[in-house]
């Protein structure tokens, strides 16, 4: 007797299509099991600790700004700006280095001024003409 048929994919294609082929939905926080407990827990606390921080920034910028307001709602004298804020165009530059310079120095704090940095040292290369010149002073004896 010949043997039956196992498996085929006939018309699979056809049914999945019907409702379209979605993308599978990402959650809006990844799930933390498997992750290192003490990482968690420290998580938990510095979550915390950043939203008592913000609270505490929103009551005194709000205090700041009571106190600063006229009777008419428009800001006082002090907290006008008399002078426009000067800004200095910075060419882009988009080599690796420097990106990274300005990634590592904004996480860290640093700056780095024009006359911190380094300057690049020019070499120079000898030209054809500059080689010096050999010139042999010894004769040989001539024979007679």
């Amino acid at each position: 007797m010949a043997k039956s048929k196992n498996h085929t994919n006939h018309n699979q294609n056809r049914k999945d299509h019907r409702n379209g082929i979605k993308r599978p939905k990402s959650q809006r926080f990844p799930s933390l099991t498997g992750v290192d407990p003490k990482y968690v827990r420290n998580l938990k606390f510095t979550k915390h600790h950043n939203h008592v921080a913000r609270k505490n920034l929103r009551k005194s910028r709000k205090a700041k700004l009571a106190s600063t307001t006229t009777s008419d709602g428009s800001p006082s004298k002090a907290m006008r700006r008399t002078t426009p804020i000067k800004t200095t165009p910075q060419k882009s530059s988009w080599s690796l280095s420097s990106l990274l310079k300005n990634v590592t120095s904004y996480f860290t704090g640093e700056t780095t001024s024009p006359t911190q940095q380094k300057k690049r040292a020019v070499r120079k290369h000898p030209s054809k003409n500059s080689k010096p010149t050999t010139t042999s002073t010894t004769a040989s004896p001539a024979k007679k």
